[in-house]
């Protein structure tokens, strides 16, 4: 069976600062590990050519979504023979040089007398919740984040000669909104990376964010994607269902590993000043009291009645507790079938999985899709996140 366009080696090529063209590349090996709600990464082996640190900055292919950031050189010479790997981050960590900074209870351009400022208000988010469905938060956290600027003395100036004021910004718009259902969402702005805030905002409604590099214009957008259900029971209509199994030959071999270890399902939170220690606690619907304890990112006094307060908490527990439940990791490798990779299924996809010989027969979603070319051939595993939906018992 004749292999999609996606599922074969692919060339890269080599940018520099500014986007542009330095050069194409050949290599021995790559491994392109795309992910759904965490920052993806590469790693290019035997590379050929001309290495230069000025210039070779960014490694893009028409083939796929990403743009890689090189973060990592490794050279080694030995005599005459000279390998050269690249290895770094894609864009969507760009995102990560910007704090979700706690809103200050005066900024520098404030009218009036007071010490210890430095941002500036003009263009400094005036919230300190956002609520609605999760796309519009993550919206909000974007455009609200994605710059600051502030007035200071510049590290260094200890003997505080100059004010200096600073502005940086993502070179990143916004770009669209897939459709999909978005949960109502609340969030707070508790000094997160800005891009990790993002995928802890988009997670719940099975949705992320992905930052599209158009070549050429050379500029960058910021879409809000959001997986198609592609299962047996949930696909919508004109959508062909996805279902992956050792029976009909799409699934070579398979990995499954769980763990209950460190779960967490409840959370004491906790805040104390001068006065008083206030104490919340938060659970799950389900759950049987496994406790954490987090320290309250926000201030009574900044909400104007106790439910609002709780819910901005809540908010925060919910975070918590995201990345602390059972862990249920199921990797698998796939065969040449009659999906094609990219069209009838993708990152983000929720899909149907069935293996009888193991207890499995799922809906999940995919969440990482790590593809290896080697010796001219390419090759792919997944990983899937949560269970959906169990279905057959």
């Amino acid at each position: 069976m004749a292999k999609s366009k996606y599922e074969q080696p692919f060339t890269l090529k080599i940018l520099d600062g500014n986007f542009n063209l330095v050069c194409l590349i050949n290599y021995a090996s790559l491994q392109w590990d795309r992910m759904y709600n965490t920052v993806g990464k590469f790693v290019i082996e035997g590379v050929q050519g001309d290495y230069n640190r000025d210039t070779w900055k960014y490694v893009y292919t028409e083939k796929r979504k990403e743009l890689g950031r090189i973060s990592q050189v490794n050279l080694k010479k030995d005599g005459s023979s000279k390998k050269i790997t690249l290895s770094g981050l894609f864009y969507e960590a760009e995102l990560n040089k910007m704090i979700c900074y706690a809103k200050p209870t005066q900024f520098d351009d404030d009218a009036g007398t007071h010490n210890g400022t430095s941002i500036l208000r003009a263009g400094s988010p005036q919230w300190i919740t956002v609520k609605g469905t999760a796309d519009n938060v993550a919206k909000a956290f974007f455009n609200g984040f994605k710059q600051i600027s502030f007035r200071n003395y510049l590290i260094g100036d200890f003997e505080g000669k100059t004010l200096v004021t600073k502005t940086f910004e993502l070179p990143i718009a916004m770009g669209t909104v897939a459709k999909g259902d978005y949960h109502y969402a609340i969030h707070n702005r508790n000094n997160e990376k800005l891009g990790d805030k993002l995928y802890n905002i988009l997670k719940e409604s099975k949705a992320s964010y992905e930052i599209a590099f158009d070549y050429d214009n050379k500029s960058t957008k910021l879409n809000i994607i959001h997986g198609i259900d592609r299962t047996q029971e949930g696909h919508a209509y004109g959508v062909n269902p996805t279902i992956f199994s050792m029976t009909n030959g799409t699934i070579k071999s398979a990995s499954v590993v769980t763990s209950d270890t460190d779960t967490k399902d409840a959370v004491i939170q906790v805040s104390e000043d001068e006065t008083q220690t206030l104490v919340l606690a938060n659970c799950l619907t389900d759950s049987v009291g496994r406790f954490t304890a987090e320290m309250m990112a926000s201030n009574q006094s900044d909400f104007a009645t106790d439910k609002e307060h709780k819910l901005s908490v809540m908010a925060d527990a919910s975070t918590v507790l995201q990345d602390k439940g059972d862990i249920i990791n199921m990797e698998f490798d796939f065969v040449n079938s009659s999906y094609d990779y990219m069209i009838d299924y993708d990152l983000g996809d929720i899909v149907s999985i069935n293996i009888p010989d193991i207890g499995i027969n799922i809906d999940t979603q995919i969440v990482a899709c790590h593809e290896v070319i080697k010796n001219g051939t390419w090759s792919m595993s997944i990983e899937v996140g949560d269970i959906l939906r169990k279905r057959g018992s």
